[in-house]
């Protein structure tokens, strides 16, 4: 067991270092179980070039087939295990998503389901499944999933907004597309794919800003941007999600009409191989409820 665990490791990191910290045990260890699995075989589960680790085609083959048993074996010990731990879900989340709009809402949640616990785990990098411990995840993308049970959260309506003392100090821009003397707010993703799909104040303001005595500034993400906002930094492109409660308290106001919306959206995903879980059910069943709103023409 302790040879797959390693071999199963290293193919999914493509680094032995990797696998050992995973695993917290040395490289060496890694690497005799490595080599105790290919003399069994006798054939080489890895090409090695410079330190770099490819799976061969037989060892593709057989890591697909590793995979997916220790996470059936895995899922399987949880399914029987005495105390809380069978009813443990762990999602991987954005920060944006997390922090503002569900975190808030867990609580209603444990009333009705008090026997279930949920670990957010924040984090931007796509989670695969593959014994990652991750029972789900919730992600912005177009829809298209291989292998993966998908369930459509939150459609992405984008309007302007600004705090009230903001609007006190600088007034209300003449228009969207032609804001003159104001400061703009965008976010930049660091993950290009997901940039690409976030529309700017480029794509919505007339003209070169250059030429309108426009301030920008620009933030990693939308969460840092209605912070800003919320401190009367400048005006951000925000969805409704993130912004009502905020608005609902007074520390924003909108600004402008809807000015675009999303083709991609939040989509709440799980494994279809997975072992049946009524926990599983009952928080996607959830989720889909709370978010309803946002799925509204």
């Amino acid at each position: 067991m302790n040879a797959l665990r390693a071999f199963e490791a290293v193919s999914r990191h493509g680094s032995v270092s990797k696998a050992a910290e995973v695993l917290c045990v040395s490289q060496g260890a890694v690497s005799q179980q490595l080599r105790k699995l290919e003399d069994y075989f006798g054939k080489k589960l890895f090409i090695r070039d410079n330190n770099v680790l490819t799976l061969s085609e037989e060892g593709a083959e057989f890591a697909a087939v590793v995979q997916e048993s220790l996470e059936q074996i895995a899922q399987a010990a949880a399914s029987i295990s005495p105390g809380p731990a069978a009813h443990t879900l762990k999602i991987s989340v954005t920060s944006t998503v997390s922090t503002p709009w569900l975190m808030p809402k867990l609580g209603d949640f444990y009333e009705t389901h008090p026997g279930t616990s949920i670990i957010l785990a924040e984090s931007m990098e796509l989670v695969t499944f593959r014994n990652d411990g991750f029972d789900a995840a919730i992600r912005f993308a177009d829809g298209n999933f291989e292998d993966l049970h998908s369930t459509e959260l939150i459609r992405l309506k984008i309007h302007a907004v600004a705090s009230p003392a903001y609007l006190e100090k600088y007034g209300y821009p003449a228009s969207m597309e032609v804001p003159t003397g104001h400061s703009l707010i965008d976010y930049f993703n660091d993950v290009k794919s997901l940039d690409s799909q976030h529309i700017h104040w480029r794509d919505i303001v007339k003209g070169k800003m250059d030429g309108m005595n426009i301030e920008h500034q620009v933030y990693p993400d939308s969460l840092q941007s209605m912070t800003a906002a919320r401190h009367g930094q400048g005006i951000p492109l925000l969805p409704t999600f993130l912004f009502e409660k905020e608005v609902e308290d007074g520390n924003l106001v909108v600004l402008s009409e809807q000015l675009h919306e999303y083709k991609s959206r939040y989509y709440f995903v799980s494994p279809k191989r997975a072992r049946k879980s009524q926990a599983l059910d009952d928080f996607r069943d959830w989720l889909a409820k709370i978010s309803k709103t946002y799925r509204d023409p």
